[in-house]
């Protein structure tokens, strides 16, 4: 019997699927932006932002907080710090000028996707997507 994996295609289906892809798309330019500003990876950036609005942190609260491994932590504290993005005091690592700056250009890189985004689909079309958006959030929210 050759039965297909794919899941049948409804209108729930056509969602979720949409919903991906614009993940990704959208993942895809700000990891770009990202690059662009410096930074090597998404998490040089969260370390960079975790570290400029938390203070100095050790590896190990940087690690819990975050949510990564020791050595996922340790190769992107390393590349950042080869960057001169951070410094290490003591036990605590602290975000530099260069990391500051770096994280600067990787937000300001993301708010030119989300405009570009607004330009491309109209501001009218963006504004009831989001509103769509919206909606399902509070609905899914109501059903949990």
């Amino acid at each position: 019997m050759n039965v297909s994996m794919e899941a049948p295609r409804t209108p729930q289906h056509d969602l979720v699927a949409m919903a991906a892809a614009l993940r990704g798309a959208l993942l895809q330019q700000v990891e770009q932006g990202i690059l662009c500003s410096g930074m090597q990876s998404y998490y040089q950036y969260v370390l960079a932002k975790r570290l400029t609005f938390a203070g100095p942190m050790t590896a190990s609260a940087l690690a819990e907080q975050l949510r990564l491994d020791a050595r996922t932590l340790d190769e992107n504290l390393q590349a950042m710090l080869a960057q001169d993005m951070v410094r290490q005091e003591g036990g605590n690592w602290i975000i530099t000028e260069a990391g500051r700056k770096a994280l600067v250009a990787a937000n300001h890189s993301g708010e030119q996707v989300l405009i570009r985004i607004r330009e491309t689909i109209g501001p009218e079309t963006c504004d009831q997507l989001v509103e769509g958006m919206r909606n399902a959030l509070a609905a899914l929210r109501k059903a949990a």
